[in-house]
């Protein structure tokens, strides 16, 4: 796909996903930047199942951009849980210079494509963490210093919520782009909200459209009413085997 192409292909999928706010010049060359790299990378990384610049427009920069308008206006600090490939990272930091965006990762390729990307498309406000999350938000430099937290395809809810609420500053914002079994994992989590001081103040139930198919999204708005207890995270194994 040329670059002509890629843009036609973009603006029409941002068009009719709402995001056509985001399709400006600058930004369609960044994301068409981004498209080649994935897909020159992705053979020997394994950064996602998608191969075509069709897919990777909606399923993940689009996707990627349905939290964008939940994002605080002016400058703000956001952390990425799970990255992996960079998304939402990296179309985030994107369409927004103006916040300051980790990503974090466990595995330390990862983290290094990310970075290595970021200064490939000029992106002077991303950083990276290397690590696991549970880990982490128990150093003093990272726990509770976030203004948002996002995740996408990482986890179950209560499980995320676990990773990710101990980042957050009290009244923080933890952003978590679920399918369409949102509700079901909402409704196992009632304790891990309890736990964990915060509740549900947005559930938006997304239709990610494509050009010949619609995927079933919810964008959950999630705020964090206090201080995290120090006994939490639990180590892994107890996160993933015993669920709050």
């Amino acid at each position: 796909m040329n670059k002509a192409e890629f843009e036609s292909r973009l603006k029409q999928t941002f068009f009719s996903n709402g995001l056509s706010v985001y399709a400006t010049e600058k930004n369609i060359d960044r994301f068409f930047r981004l498209s080649d790299r994935m897909l020159a990378v992705n053979a020997a990384m394994n950064l996602t199942a998608l191969r075509d610049e069709e897919s990777l427009i909606a399923r993940h920069f689009a996707d990627s951009l349905l939290a964008a308008e939940l994002l605080p206006e002016g400058a703000c600090t956001l952390l990425d849980v799970g990255s992996g490939s960079g998304m939402p990272a990296l179309p985030l930091a994107i369409v927004r210079p103006d916040i300051c965006v980790t990503a974090l990762d466990a595995t330390a390729k990862k983290t290094t494509y990310i970075s290595q990307t970021a200064e490939l498309l000029g992106l002077q406000n991303v950083h990276t963490l290397t690590g696991r999350a549970e880990e982490l938000s128990h150093n003093s430099l990272y726990r509770e210093r976030f203004d948002v937290v996002c995740a996408r395809a990482v986890a179950e809810l209560r499980i995320l919520l676990e990773w990710s609420i101990p980042f957050l500053k009290p009244g923080g914002i933890f952003l978590a782009l679920k399918g369409k079994n949102a509700q079901t994992e909402i409704e196992s989590s009632s304790n891990a909200f309890s736990l964990l001081s915060c509740k549900i103040v947005l559930d938006k139930n997304i239709c990610l459209r494509e050009e010949t198919t619609t995927s079933e999204r919810h964008l959950l708005m999630i705020k964090k009413l206090s201080p995290t207890e120090k006994k939490y995270p639990r180590r892994n194994a107890l996160i993933t085997k015993r669920p709050l």
